[in-house]
């Protein structure tokens, strides 16, 4: 009686991991758009790290210098601002371009207290497991005229 009980009680839980394992936020680029933007508006690095490929890079606008960061780099500083959250700010997504391996998404993030956007162009790729996961951001802050120039070719 003890051992069906015992068998009964692991089975449960094998069930139960099985289900929890199957709402994997990196089961869709949807969803993984969802978590960069939650994880960003509340400073939260664990829905970050779920989402984020291990070789990463963010890649951003200082004046006229590039700089480029590695994800445990953000990862690190976000640990350092957990739980603070963006209230001053409205983010939105689109896809820019998508494949059934590759998507590329921009996140705007837009604050009310300040002449100024910023543009996150995400890029999100399809891992050999199957998963979505981000393997670059490209972050510009953006002051004024927003729109993209279009080129005019001849």
């Amino acid at each position: 009686m003890k051992l069906k009980a015992l068998v009964i009680l692991l089975l449960g839980i094998i069930i139960t991991g099985n289900a929890v394992a199957g709402d994997k936020p990196t089961v869709s680029h949807t969803s993984v758009i969802n978590h960069f933007m939650d994880s960003y508006i509340n400073s939260d690095y664990k829905k970050l790290k779920a989402v984020l490929s291990e070789d990463a890079v963010f890649t951003s606008n200082r004046d006229v210098r590039v700089v480029k960061h590695s994800a445990s780099d953000v990862l690190n500083q976000m640990k350092k601002n957990e739980g603070v959250k963006q209230g001053d700010c409205n983010i939105s997504a689109s896809i820019v371009s998508e494949t059934d391996a590759l998507v590329i998404a921009r996140v705007d993030i837009n604050y009310e207290l300040f002449d100024g956007n910023q543009q996150n162009y995400v890029v999100i790729e399809k891992n050999k497991g199957g998963e979505w996961k981000i393997t670059q951001v490209y972050k510009m802050f953006i002051v004024g005229d927003t729109d993209a120039k279009k080129l005019v070719s001849n």
